[in-house]
C-alpha cells in the first residue's frame, strides 16, 4: 500500500525548523530489555495549525511512481539520501505532540483508540495517564530523547496497561503468551526472547515507524528485530488511514515518513 500520487517526501512549500541530528554516521546500538512506564504530563498550549481529524478508511492504497531521487540507491547510500530528505523537521515539544495526538491526529469524532487493545477514551484533551498514554514505538530509554521524544511519526495512543506491559521490550512474534488482548500479545518468541507483538492491523505501522526512526536518528535495529519488522511491513500494507496520518503529521512537523510513502524502500536496505 503506497501513497497514490505524491512522490516520496517530495519538496513542499513549507520549510522545516529542525532539531534532528545532522550526522549520517550510524553507530549500532543494541536494544535493552528494561521495562519502563511512560507517564503523562500536563498539557500546554495547543499548536496553532488547525487540521481536521483524519478519516479512518482501511482500504489499501494502490502503488504510485517511485521517487526518482532514490533511483538506483540501496543500503547506506539510500539511508543517507532518505535522512537528508526528511530528518529536518519542526520539534513540537512533547506536550505539544501529545496535545496533537489526543485532540486532532488520532481523535475521531471525540474518541481516541488504543492501537494495541482497541480500547477507546472520549476526550478533547490529553487524558489521565492512568487511562491512556503516548506510546513511543522507539522507546525513550533506547534513544527517543530530545526532538525524537516528540516526533509524531513514532508516537501512538495506547491504553495505560498495554503501554506499561510493552515497556521498552522489542517487537517480535510471540510464541509463549503471557498476556493477550485484541490480538496484541506479550511473552517470548521462538528463541526465548521477551517480545511484544502488536495486533495485525498495526504491525506494518510499527515497522514503518521504526524504519523511519532508525533512518532519521541514526539508530541501529538488531537483526532479529529487523527480520520480523520487514515481514510485517509486507504483510500489513499501508492503508488510507496511515497515509492520511502521514499527511496530517506533515502539516505540523513539515516532514513525512518515506516508508509510508513507499513501503518498498525498506526492502532495499539490508541493515537498518
Amino acid at each position: 500500500m503506497i501513497i497514490p500520487s505524491r512522490p516520496l517526501s517530495a519538496p513542499r512549500t513549507s520549510t522545516a525548523s529542525s532539531s534532528a541530528p545532522a550526522s549520517t554516521v550510524r553507530t549500532p546500538k543494541a536494544f535493552s530489555s528494561v521495562s519502563t512506564f511512560e507517564a503523562g504530563a500536563p498539557a500546554k498550549k495547543a499548536p496553532t495549525t488547525p487540521v481536521p481529524p483524519p478519516q479512518v478508511p482501511v482500504e489499501d492504497v494502490p502503488p504510485s511512481k517511485p521517487d526518482p531521487r532514490y533511483d538506483g540507491l540501496k543500503d547506506q547510500a539510500l539511508i543517507n539520501a532518505l535522512h537528508d530528505a526528511v530528518s529536518k523537521h519542526k520539534d513540537l515539544g512533547y506536550n505539544g505532540a501529545r496535545k496533537i495526538i489526543f485532540t486532532t491526529l488520532d481523535n475521531h469524532d471525540g474518541k481516541v483508540k488504543c492501537v494495541y487493545t482497541g480500547k477507546e477514551v472520549v476526550t478533547n484533551k490529553i487524558p489521565s495517564s492512568n487511562v491512556m498514554n503516548t506510546e513511543h514505538t522507539w522507546p525513550q530509554s533506547k534513544g527517543a530523547t530530545g526532538a525524537a521524544k516528540a516526533d509524531l511519526h513514532h508516537l501512538f495512543p495506547t491504553d495505560s496497561k498495554a503501554n506499561s506491559i510493552r515497556g521498552n521490550w522489542p517487537f517480535g512474534t510471540v510464541k509463549n503468551v503471557k498476556w493477550e488482548e485484541n490480538g496484541a500479545k506479550f511473552g517470548t518468541d521462538e528463541k526465548g526472547r521477551t517480545v511484544f507483538e502488536p495486533p495485525d492491523e498495526h504491525k506494518g505501522n510499527v515497522a514503518r515507524a521504526l524504519f523511519y526512526f532508525s533512518t532519521v536518528y541514526n539508530k541501529h535495529i538488531p537483526a532479529d528485530d529487523e527480520a520480523v519488522l520487514k515481514q510485517w511491513n509486507t504483510l500489513d500494507k499501508v492503508d488510507a488511514a496511515e497515509v492520511k496520518r502521514n499527511d496530517v503529521i506533515e502539516t505540523y512537523q513539515q516532514n513525512r515518513n518515506p516508508f509510508v510513502d513507499d513501503a518498498s524502500l525498506a526492502d532495499r536496505i539490508a541493515d537498518f
